[in-house]
């Protein structure tokens, strides 16, 4: 075998040298916009940090938001059973208070009617007085 001792003697063709560049041109520029990229990602990342914490939108926020939101439903569930409820109670018992309390205000009316007796012949009286200023 034939050991080389000096680097001149090594030789490597055009067509392999320009290969070898070409792919480590090509590495750089990959790797460089891969660096680029990847900075863009963490200064995003930054934006949406200082955006969260002046808008208030961080995960405890969004969570208690979330609690309300379950405790809105649950209201609303509760609020539309209790209305079913009553519209069966006044589906059953409405109609038979409601002439009750009819009749118990129909006396009340009679008695404030019976009071006003009086009225008409106090008109009656008042006109005749008219009747004879007037003559």
């Amino acid at each position: 075998m034939n050991d080389i001792t000096d680097i001149k003697k090594i030789g490597v063709s055009r067509l392999t040298l320009g290969l070898i560049m070409s792919v480590a041109s090509i590495s750089g520029v990959i790797v460089w916009k891969a660096a680029s990229v990847a900075n863009q990602i963490s200064d995003l990342e930054a934006k949406v940090a200082v955006i969260e914490q002046n808008t208030g939108t961080d995960s405890s926020v969004l969570a208690k938001l979330d609690e309300i939101q379950h405790g809105v439903e649950e209201n609303a569930d509760a609020i539309s059973d209790v209305r079913a409820a009553r519209l069966d109670d006044l589906d059953r018992f409405a109609p038979s208070l409601i002439v009750e309390a009819i009749a118990a205000d129909l006396e009340d009316v009679k008695e404030i009617i019976a009071g006003l007796s009086w009225v008409p012949s106090e008109f009656t009286i008042l006109h005749e007085r008219i009747d004879e200023l007037e003559d």
